[in-house]
């Protein structure tokens, strides 16, 4: 198979879709680009009053916020913040295309219905996906960030279950496009993933 100008790697929060980009962008000698890179130049250039949707943790405990609101509510507004993001998502690819200019974009605000429907034959995707327990053992992982005590321990588990919804939501689309995927386990490397990925694309 014929590399792609642009390797676009989705996946949930915590699924490790930064380090597989990175790894393969060394190995293609291509740049890489994560959609938190592109969510947080546009929050430096913009208000809460312009661009509420980028900017709703601002000014506000990110535990706090996770512990209130429901999982639902919490896919929602990562769904908001996606969709906001997406023109300028799509607009990268567009212009590496017209270059020919090699990239890797990942990250959680890429679904594979879009990426689909853009049916450019330059770009191609893989999309990262694990399963319940997977999650959970990363949220258990990130000591530093989700601390100890009875409310991070809300915090953690909400924040495992918002990956887990976004990662089924992914896996489904994924399927429906005939997209490939990657399953992620417990037992996997970053290069183990990031050898099974390219695999995948060299098929």
């Amino acid at each position: 198979m014929e590399r792609p100008t642009v390797l676009i790697i989705g996946g949930a929060p915590l699924v490790g879709t930064a380090e597989v980009a990175r790894k393969i962008a060394a190995r293609w000698e291509y740049g890489c680009l994560g959609t938190d890179d592109l969510i947080q130049a546009v929050m430096a250039v913009t208000t809460s009053q312009s661009h509420p949707q980028f900017h709703l943790l601002q000014q506000k405990d990110h535990r706090q916020y996770f512990i209130t609101h429901t999982v639902n509510r919490l896919v929602t507004d990562l769904q908001y913040q996606n969709e906001s993001v997406w023109p300028t998502v799509k607009k990268v690819i567009e212009q590496h295309i017209e270059e020919g200019t090699g990239i890797v974009i990942e990250g959680w605000a890429l679904l594979p219905d879009r990426i689909a429907k853009l049916e450019l034959p330059l770009v191609s995707s893989l999309w990262l996906v694990a399963d319940e327990a997977f999650f959970r053992r990363q949220v258990q992982q990130e000591h530093d960030f989700f601390e100890t005590g009875p409310m991070e321990e809300v915090f953690a588990r909400k924040f495992a279950a918002r990956s887990t919804t976004i990662n089924e939501n992914i896996r489904k689309a994924a399927n429906m496009y005939n997209l490939p995927i990657i399953e992620v386990t417990k037992d996997d490397t970053i290069e183990n993933i990031t050898d099974r990925s390219l695999c995948v694309l060299s098929s």
